[in-house]
């Protein structure tokens, strides 16, 4: 089964934006680097999914690093190093034969590859990754992540170095995570790749049809205007891409921007 396992946010400084995050009552910790990508990051738990602030402090191991298809460093070399939210990690157990349905339903396969960082306390992590695109598909299909540990163990270890705690703006989980779109092709290939439940609606306020793509941790909502409005007016100032996450369980209801994306509290 996959899940939701991450959204990157892609920020000028994750200090500052971690700053920004704390402000409004978020659990934000320092992470470390990527000493193979150069880059450095924050992380904001809701149990086992996050929210990963990353930045860049070597750009040309950056610039390496992006030279992968489909990878998250090439996505974000794609859209001009634009900060915002950049991708979407699905986690699984079975990434060695995902890798293999994966390429025998015709898609391009990159990986999977081992990767690891080593933790503030000196500690490592340490995890498997998994890119796989189309070349007719413009909005990058989520990429897949197998940590070495098993979940009840990493989130046991993250809760013991307060990593994971609880948010003071309240009991917080990422309810879905909102992309805009011109059609619903990265959604269909995503159905296609694995038998997700999913719902399918028109929101006449929003103007949009949305698919809806529900996983255990999390729901990848995807919208497509039908007429000028909010949701049109956001696929024409940014494109295909992840215009917010949407937190459930907050105390009090509010939007907040941090750095091109939306984090909308409810």
């Amino acid at each position: 089964m996959y899940k939701l396992d991450h959204i990157v946010h892609f920020v000028s400084s994750p200090e500052k934006a971690m700053e920004q995050l704390k402000k409004q009552g978020l659990h934000v910790v320092k992470g470390g680097q990527h000493e193979q990508w150069g880059t450095r990051n924050a992380l904001c738990y809701f149990d086992s999914t996050y929210i990963e602030l990353i930045d860049i402090y070597d750009h040309e191991k950056f610039r390496e690093a992006s030279r992968v298809p489909f990878s998250l460093h090439e996505t974000y070399v794609k859209n001009y190093y634009e900060d915002g939210l950049t991708r979407v990690a699905l986690s699984t157990t079975t990434i060695e034969e995902d890798a293999k349905k994966f390429q025998q339903m015709g898609f391009k396969v990159i990986g999977p590859e081992h990767f690891s960082r080593t933790r503030p306390d000196g500690s490592v992590v340490s995890w498997q990754l998994l890119y796989l695109g189309s070349d007719d598909l413009q909005l990058n299909l989520p990429f897949f992540i197998q940590w070495d540990q098993p979940e009840q163990q990493r989130v046991q270890e993250l809760k013991s170095l307060g990593t994971i705690q609880n948010h003071p703006a309240g009991p917080i989980k990422i309810e879905e995570v909102s992309f805009v779109v011109s059609n619903f092709n990265t959604a269909h290939a995503l159905l296609k790749l694995y038998n997700f439940e999913h719902t399918q609606m028109t929101n006449s306020k929003l103007k949009a049809d949305v698919l809806k793509i529900h996983t255990p941790t999390g729901t990848l909502a995807f919208y497509c205007p039908i007429d000028e409005g909010d949701v049109w007016n956001m696929l024409m100032e940014r494109g295909q891409s992840i215009c917010s996450i949407v937190l459930a369980g907050a105390i009090e209801s509010k939007v907040l921007h941090v750095e091109n994306a939306n984090y909308v509290f409810q």
